[in-house]
């Protein structure tokens, strides 16, 4: 079946140009000529000889006149002469009826002739000043896509842009018969489901034919009920509603069927003979051709392939078309040779037409979305420059600001990760002194132990308090919070003073205290430097493992791991870290991971790793020990490796 509803406008109001078209036998005025029309219609308006409403109207009915002629004008031509009457249009709110046909001419230059992403856009605005003017016509466009989808052979977009309004189409035969649609709709509905059913018959999906026919079928009988309506719409509706059935007729093969659908619609010639119906007289002879050819009846083939060589040929598929049936009237006669030709002819004009059509689609001249007039866009060359100039401005202030926002990132980020780091050196420093004073606590009497103990704990834990209430007063940015916490710092430091003085009078009365496990004391350094909401820690010390080691190689080791988080923070941008302390074999290991970037390769190749990294080497050889470092994208790890054996020699000593 070849495609013959690419030859019916999808804008149901251009069916009386086609009338007219295919019925005419001039070729219309020359542009030249028609350019002088609209001239002089310009000339009477600003004369004062004609009013806005008559200039507005004789116009309108010009360009109809035109294009019912034959006279063709690009799109950028028509947007030109019309500039006129699209300034009067939109210069007052009640010309909605105005702003409405302006539309309607450019539609219907662009689908006469073939243009067809001018008429695909024009169609959306047209959509959308009907909606302005209260007319919903949430199809019109979709009719066009349809068309211009299928005539590409593109089935599966007919499909799925049928299937997006499958919705509201379904509901159609309900609204119509209360009366909660307008015919209009329900007759776009017929006109996608006809090259909906088409699709389904091209991809042979049959299941979804009787469906879709029945639909559409459904539609056409609530409209029938509403006859008389307008004669065009009825006349439309029954050549469809014979088109769908003649269709389901050639898919079940039904050919006696086919050739009692033919007569029917040759009949509508006298049911409508008020109504021009020279437009049915294309798909006719096309059907009733492939009627004959399949019965082998040679001589109405040929007899109807006369008549379609003998119609105007007004549309791109249309020539191709008549190529492919006297090829193929040829090859059944015998005469191959000629029948190659025909086809070879046919292919060439097919790919001429389908080189047109997918150089509008590529090229978009849907790209008058950003430009309706082309011509009147050069003039205003000027104005152009000039926002393409505020655009780069616009672009450069924007980057700016952008690469602006970055720096402020990175400055902020480089002060957190800072503050980070002297808020880990100041726990840990507070925390080794607290240790150092536990070494020589031994050799004091047991009550100023006692109470130095108290002292030092209960200050300590003021100063920890207090230096955290700094860093919450520089990351926090809420005034009211600031003064509240500036509050809290200062009552810190009162009772700092007050703990100080009153430390002597508990001298006597404090309880020995426990020392705190290397394990709080490790999580406690790495609480105070890497927050919970940014890094996952999984901390795990065997305190049995720590058992017989002195004061001075504990002290090494929270400043080994001091070093190793400071590297953390500063390089790694991890977000797990992994601290790890246990025997084996009579060594001490420590392990210390992160899943970050990695080291970087060149500076390990050459030697020149990070201070931290030489220093915790250093600090490992100071204990006789050992350090490996393996790093790659995954992360780092650095274990330190101590024998035990050495200390309990030195003991033994």
């Amino acid at each position: 079946m070849k495609n013959k509803f690419c030859l019916f406008s999808s804008n149901l109001s251009l069916l009386f140009l086609f009338f007219l078209l295919i019925s005419k036998t001039s070729t219309g005025q020359s542009t030249a000529q028609a350019i002088k029309e609209f001239e002089k219609l310009a000339k009477a308006y600003h004369a004062d000889r004609i009013s806005a409403d008559k200039y507005l109207d004789s116009t309108y009915s010009l360009t109809q006149q035109l294009v019912s002629e034959g006279t063709e004008f690009k799109t950028q031509e028509l947007v030109g002469l019309l500039s006129l009457y699209k300034n009067i249009a939109w210069g007052k709110k009640e010309y909605g009826r105005p702003r409405v046909k302006y539309y309607v001419a450019l539609v219907d230059n662009a689908e006469i002739f073939g243009q067809t992403g001018a008429a695909m856009y024009y169609n959306e605005k047209l959509s959308q000043e009907l909606a302005k003017n209260g007319k919903i016509r949430p199809l019109l466009v979709d009719v066009f896509k349809v068309k211009a989808y299928n005539e590409q052979g593109l089935y599966d977009k007919v499909i799925s842009t049928y299937k997006d309004k499958k919705e509201y189409i379904h509901h159609l035969p309900e609204q119509l018969q209360n009366k909660k649609n307008d015919n209009v709709n329900g007759m776009y509905a017929i006109d996608i489901l006809a090259v909906a059913i088409e699709a389904y018959i091209k991809t042979k999906d049959t299941a979804a034919v009787y469906r879709t026919a029945l639909l559409a079928d459904q539609i056409g009988n609530m409209l029938k009920r509403k006859y008389p309506i307008n004669r065009q719409h009825m006349l439309y509706n029954d050549f469809y509603a014979l088109i769908r059935h003649h269709d389901i007729a050639l898919l079940e093969n039904n050919q006696i069927k086919v050739g009692i659908l033919l007569d029917s619609i040759q009949s509508l010639k006298a049911t409508y003979k008020d109504q021009p119906m020279s437009f049915i007289e294309v798909p006719l002879y096309q059907m009733k051709m492939d009627h004959f050819l399949i019965l082998k009846n040679l001589d109405s083939a040929r007899f109807y392939i006369k008549q379609l060589e003998s119609l105007p040929n007004f549309f791109k598929s249309q020539q191709p078309i008549l190529d492919e049936y006297k090829a193929q009237l040829q090859a059944v006669q015998g005469n191959f040779h000629g029948g190659y030709t025909s086809l070879t002819n046919a292919l060439a004009h097919e790919r001429k037409a389908k080189a047109v059509l997918m150089a509008e689609m590529d090229a978009m001249l849907y790209a008058y979305t950003e430009a309706e007039n082309t011509k009147i866009e050069l003039q205003k060359s000027e104005e152009v420059k000039h926002q393409r100039t505020t655009w780069l401005v616009l672009i450069s202030v924007a980057a700016s600001i952008f690469i602006l926002t970055i720096y402020l990132i990175m400055v902020y980020r480089s002060r957190k990760a800072r503050t980070q780091v002297e808020a880990l050196n100041n726990v840990a420093n507070m925390q080794i002194i607290a240790m150092e004073e536990a070494k020589h606590q031994a050799v004091r009497e047991e009550q100023q132990r006692l109470g130095q103990d108290l002292h030092d704990g209960l200050s300590s834990s003021i100063a920890a308090i207090r230096y955290q209430l700094e860093v919450i007063l520089m990351d926090t940015n809420d005034a009211a919070l600031k003064n509240k916490l500036s509050m809290l710092q200062h009552q810190t430091e009162s009772a700092y003073k007050a703990a100080r003085n009153k430390s002597h009078e508990w001298f006597r009365a404090g309880d020995e205290q426990q020392e705190q496990s290397f394990e709080k004391q490790i999580k406690l350094l790495t609480d105070s430097s890497l927050p919970d909401s940014r890094y996952k820690k999984n901390i795990q010390i065997d305190n049995s493992s720590l058992i017989g080691v002195d004061m001075d190689t504990r002290i090494a080791l929270l400043r080994i791991i001091q070093e190793a988080i400071t590297n953390i923070i500063k390089h790694a941008k991890a977000k797990n870290v992994g601290i790890l302390i246990y025997e084996e074999d009579d060594t001490l290991l420590l392990t210390i991971n992160d899943d970050g970037i990695g080291l970087d390769e060149k500076k390990s190749r050459n030697g020149n790793s990070t201070m931290g990294l030489q220093s915790i080497r250093r600090r490992v050889q100071s204990l006789n020990g050992e350090t490996k470092i393996r790093s790659d994208i995954n992360g780092t790890e650095i274990i330190v490796s101590i024998r035990l054996t050495t200390w309990a020699n030195a003991s033994l000593n």
